[in-house]
């Protein structure tokens, strides 16, 4: 069970003069699934990657304000970024699975971290296949590349992949949005599932899905995230004009 809250004061982000976010407040409690909704280039993504510091590979970005897990700022000068990123598993819009095979691909984390012990790394690759919900349909071919398997299949072993190295947190930018149906509904139960355990932040530009899978929804535009809260109220009594009118789609 995770036990770690994400938060955010006062947080601001630049791209050299343009201001991304605005003095973004923020908190993720353990063991919820908080979903980012708003238009495209509205913040939400940049966001989400500021927990893991994935902007730091952005030219030209700066922050100030603070992101914290667990009441430490991941900004702070002592923050090993690697050590952090074993805590923040992430999960991107399309499923991006190493030309290695299916197991190779879930091993990845564990052997770049210095596991050498194979039957340590040959139990969690099963483990994170299972919690996955990915084992039944590729336990009989491991051996095989993940480039021949579904999209479906790739995005829940990357999900896998980001399991094994034993995150507390999971954030998922836009996780369905190059998926079927069929797939996207998979994916949905799992991220549902996973709660149990993590901490779940999903970007999503499908709103039927964060009405689905989560437990709050935040609504972010032009930098500013305007209103966040349970996620029955923000569908049905948001109290910001500008969260009505997206959600109504009057815009977006």
């Amino acid at each position: 069970m995770s036990k770690l809250k994400v938060e955010a004061r006062d947080f601001n982000l630049y791209y050299g003069d343009f201001q991304a976010l605005k003095n973004i407040n923020f908190q993720a409690e353990p063991n919820t699934i908080t979903a980012f909704i708003g238009p495209s280039g509205c913040g939400k993504s940049t966001f989400l990657r500021s927990f893991n510091r994935m902007n730091d590979l952005i030219v030209g970005v700066r922050t100030t304000g603070e992101t914290t897990i667990d009441g430490v700022n991941v900004y702070d000068k002592s923050i090993n970024v690697d050590e952090l990123r074993k805590q923040v598993g992430m999960v991107f819009q399309k499923p991006n699975p190493f030309p290695k095979s299916i197991f190779e691909n879930v091993a990845y984390g564990l052997r770049v971290n210095g596991v050498k012990d194979k039957t340590f790394i040959e139990e969690k690759v099963v483990s994170s296949l299972k919690q996955a919900a990915l084992w039944e349909e590729v336990k009989d071919k491991l051996k095989k590349s993940a480039l021949a398997i579904s999209g479906g299949q790739q995005q829940r072993l990357c999900i896998a992949r980001a399991l094994a190295i034993s995150p507390s947190i999971i954030l998922m930018d836009e996780p369905a949005s190059a998926l079927d149906p069929i797939s996207t509904a998979k994916i949905e139960d799992l991220v549902y599932e996973l709660k149990k355990d993590y901490t779940i932040i999903i970007v999503t530009h499908n709103m039927q899905q964060a009405g689905r899978v989560s437990d709050r929804t935040a609504f972010f535009y032009m930098g500013d995230l305007v209103e966040c809260d349970d996620t029955t109220t923000i569908f049905t009594n948001p109290k910001n004009i500008q969260t009505q009118n997206y959600i109504t789609g009057r815009f977006g």
